[in-house]
């Protein structure tokens, strides 16, 4: 008996210390795992070099460090019969050693684009945008910004900048795109064209608009745009200038129509198309909305002749064989055709005032594959819908132009004046992409996802935050539809705003403040259990407001535009 005791207690001391290997293991696993995670996260953040990931890493690892010595100690205390601390934490912990590293990062990046942005940022000067990384503090150099010594809080710097009302663009501000955010797809001393990176890289509360895209073209006086298509549908607005495009279809014709500022006009996809600056002074400027068909938000361009090199002809993708059946010609005649590029100056050519005048023409409408095609329209054809001293708003939506139909997009123009504003306001179904034409100002919105990110509860009572920035000629803001949003421009010049207005089918805007706004259409018991004060007390205020949509700004009402 007494050996079986033995026996027996040797076996569940084994078994206890299986048990308690087991659950360490099991422990150990899950923390290398959270720090896979982190690390992961690190070598994915964006916007970041090699060592700032590896910077990083670094940081993950150290937590993971002292996290195992927090359980230690909290194992030892416990043993003591002490509290056990902070020993059951969990991998939550890691995400925030991550979020502040981004955050950092992102704030540095943005502050030197900032400083760099005179040159387009590290685009177009990596020395200016180096030396500023270097002065705020880069990783290697084994600084941690806002964390001892004499070096100032980035978080500091951002929340003071915020507080100096249009300082640049808000940190973390997903719905403002700058210089920095555009790729420049095709660039010549006579053109280029610039495309807006797609929403959804930018964020996942972009979803809803992940097929479009946003470009620019700018040609040069009497420059040519040689033949072209995208695997996307086009709607352009002539934002300055004027020429003549020319299109292809199906019946084997040429369509040109020609254009001018305030012009609307569709080039649906695969449609071959070649256009001309025709003004002999005067830049052209196309502002885009691009609906991808083949892949969500990937854009390609198809050039067959005329590009900078060989290369850039897509004929040259094909063998020499399937190119001499095809054009029943010999190799020879071929390659001298597609082979070999006399002019080097890409898609955009200077052209002789001889070949502007004969591309000009007349307009000519041609009888479309689907139907009759109206040619551009133009935003000026119609008086405004909403106008006062303050400013004027056009729309054009399908029902005043059908081509619109097909994109599910609307159109609009603000021009408001110095010193006033637009807003507050609403789009009800329509997330409505905004492209800052001419002019400064500043833009705030009304968010409750930037809110929910921020950790505020917003299940028992909504929660807001305020997203604002300075805009500019060539700022693209987002504005997704419910989210209320004010534009307001400097006390300097009237600015200009050309907006498309996505998923548009059936959208309403709502004025919030001045005549007809929301609120003055309740009745007076909603008014009463909604303010807990009397319905006329109410409409003394939210009537007071005589105007519609613009009314006179901050600035004009005494507050400095910084």
């Amino acid at each position: 008996m007494e050996v079986k005791g033995r026996i027996c207690l040797v076996l569940s001391l084994f078994v206890a210390v299986c048990l308690v290997s087991a659950t360490v293991s099991l422990a150990r696993s899950e923390r290398d795992r959270e720090l896979g995670v982190c690390k992961l996260k690190c070598e994915e953040l964006r916007g970041a070099e090699q060592d700032e990931k590896l910077t990083c890493k670094q940081s993950c690892e150290k937590y993971h460090q002292e996290k195992q010595k927090r359980e230690r100690e909290g194992g030892q205390r416990r043993e003591r019969g002490q509290s056990g601390g902070r020993s059951g934490e969990g991998g939550g912990q890691y995400d925030i050693v991550f979020a502040d590293i981004e955050r950092e990062l992102r704030e540095m990046v943005g502050k030197c684009h900032q400083s760099c942005q005179g040159s387009k940022g590290e685009q177009e000067d990596p020395e200016c945008f180096r030396t500023c990384m270097e002065q705020y503090g880069r990783p290697e150099q084994g600084k941690r910004r806002g964390r001892g010594g004499d070096d100032t809080s980035m978080s500091q710097k951002s929340r003071k900048g915020e507080r100096e009302y249009g300082k640049g663009q808000q940190l973390n501000n997903p719905y403002v795109f700058e210089d920095h955010h555009f790729t420049t797809r095709i660039e010549s001393e006579q053109g280029s064209v610039r495309v807006l990176q797609k929403f959804t890289d930018r964020s996942e509360l972009f979803q809803g608009i992940g097929k479009y895209r946003v470009a620019i073209l700018e040609a040069q006086p009497q420059t040519f745009i040689i033949p072209n298509h995208w695997d996307a549908d086009a709607l352009f607005f002539v934002a300055n200038g004027e020429g003549t495009i020319s299109l292809t279809n199906t019946e084997n014709s040429l369509e040109n129509h020609n254009i001018k500022r305030g012009d609307i006009f569709r080039v649906p996809a695969g449609i071959n198309a070649y256009l001309i600056n025709r003004h002999n002074n005067e830049k052209l400027v196309l502002a885009k909305i691009l609906h991808s068909i083949s892949v969500p938000g990937e854009l390609q361009t198809f050039v067959g002749v005329g590009g900078d090199n060989p290369e850039s002809s897509f004929f040259n993708a094909f063998s020499n064989e399937v190119l001499q059946a095809a054009f029943d010609m010999d190799r020879g005649s071929l390659e001298k055709l597609f082979g070999q590029q006399k002019q080097q100056q890409g898609i955009f050519k200077k052209a002789t005032e001889e070949q502007i005048r004969a591309l000009s023409g007349k307009d000519e409408t041609r009888t479309w594959p689907f139907g009759e095609r109206k040619g551009p329209y133009n935003i000026y054809k119609e008086k405004p819908s909403v106008q006062n001293e303050y400013g004027n708003l056009h729309e054009v939506d399908s029902k005043d132009f059908s081509d619109l139909r097909d994109m599910n997009v609307a159109f609009s123009l603000f021009n408001i004046t110095q010193g006033s504003m637009a807003g507050p306001f609403y789009n009800t179904k329509t997330t409505t992409v905004l492209v800052v034409a001419d002019g400064v100002g500043l833009f705030e919105m009304a968010c409750p996802h930037l809110s929910e990110q921020a950790g505020r509860n917003i299940e028992t009572s909504p929660g807001y935050e305020k997203v604002n920035s300075q805009i500019r000629r060539g700022t693209v803001v987002v504005i997704p539809a419910g989210h209320p949003v004010v534009l307001e421009a400097s006390g300097e010049q009237n600015l200009e705003v050309i907006g498309f207005g996505l998923n548009s089918d059936r959208n309403e805007w709502f004025p919030l403040a001045g005549r007809d706004n929301v609120m003055s259409q309740w009745e007076d018991e909603a008014m009463e259990l909604t303010f807990g004060i009397p319905a006329n007390e109410v409409q003394k205020v939210i009537e007071k407001q005589k105007k519609k949509l613009f009314f006179k700004g901050p600035v004009r009402r005494g507050r400095a535009f910084a």
